[in-house]
């Protein structure tokens, strides 16, 4: 197994074993987290891997993706727009004729 490598959650870029921030997208670290397992805790718990699962080797594992990793979410539909901005001037329209 090579040595552990270590991600950002938000962003899925590759950070120091002990970096705070995220170079990348600016994200703090209080902890880390395997992504196979789910495991939580101190970087200094993961020097070899995992202490639950073992993993460390991106390259020679099949962890499930990273949130946030890949492309960036499709915009909302149109309608949903729409009825925002319905809700937004009905609840304005109620908010003046109270006031009068």
């Amino acid at each position: 197994m090579g040595k552990p490598r270590y991600f950002c959650e938000r962003c899925g870029a590759e950070v120091r074993r002990n970096a705070r921030v995220c170079p990348h997208c600016g994200r703090f670290f209080s902890s880390v987290r395997c992504p196979r397992c789910g495991f939580t805790g101190a970087a200094e718990d993961f020097r070899s891997g995992c202490p639950a699962c073992g993993y460390a080797d991106a390259a020679n594992a099949d962890p499930e993706p990273l949130r946030g990793s890949g492309s960036p979410l499709p915009p909302l539909p149109l309608w949903i727009y729409v009825l925002a901005l319905f809700a937004l001037g009905l609840a304005l329209a109620l908010l003046i004729s109270a006031l009068r």
